[in-house]
């Protein structure tokens, strides 16, 4: 574990600590929690976004999926009607 120091203008700061007190109740502790967890919620939110990006590339490159050789139900299903 190690120590970062950051400077954070009032309105941040503030939000910050309303968070910490309010989820933590001011804990030990209260607002490092609050930051590892807004990171690991960026982080996941960053990794969903490059998936969704890479899915619809590959929608918009398409799939072939060949030929429908079968015009009837029958057909598939070796059996008549």
């Amino acid at each position: 574990m190690g120590n970062i120091t950051i400077a954070l203008k009032g309105k941040s700061e503030r939000l910050l600590r309303e968070l910490a007190k309010e989820k933590y109740n001011n804990k030990k502790g209260a607002l490092a929690k609050v930051i590892s967890e807004a990171l690991e919620q960026l982080a996941m939110n960053s990794r969903r976004k490059r998936a969704m990006e890479r899915q619809f590339k590959w929608m918009d490159k398409g799939f072939e999926m060949g030929k429908v050789l079968v015009r009837k139900r029958e057909d598939i299903y070796d059996r008549e009607t």
